[in-house]
């Protein structure tokens, strides 16, 4: 398993086994729908000194993260999520630019992907 800032082909490969285009077709719009929800939340948490916020935001972000193979994404909320448990902001802050530079890498990958389903229409 890579920690790149790419998607994973293998989890989009086994959306696909799982349920064809139109399974993967939703995920991903879902994760282009709601993930920056959850960005903003995390982001909350340290402009406001709450890490109940983050730790919100980055445990749903994480999941989401897996399910598309976006393991840096993945790995990173992992860690922010810990850091939460242990109130420890100045981990979160830290942690924070470097996942919003693999959340955009991977937000640039699902919006090529969801154009390919656009053009299909």
């Amino acid at each position: 398993m890579t920690d790149s800032d790419t998607l994973r082909p293998e989890a989009l490969d086994r959306l696909r086994e799982w349920g064809g285009e139109k399974l993967l077709g939703q995920m991903v719009r879902l994760f282009l729908e709601n993930s920056g929800t959850r960005m903003d939340q995390i982001r909350t948490g340290v402009a406001d000194s709450d890490p109940a916020e983050a730790e919100k935001g980055s445990h749903s972000l994480k999941s989401s993260a897996a399910n598309l193979g976006a393991g840096r994404v993945q790995t990173l909320c992992a860690q922010i999520e810990d850091a939460a448990t242990q109130n420890d902001l100045n981990t979160i802050a830290g942690l924070l630019p470097e996942l919003e530079t693999s959340y955009a890498a991977v937000i640039a990958q699902l919006e090529a992907i969801a154009k390919g389903f656009e053009d299909e229409s």
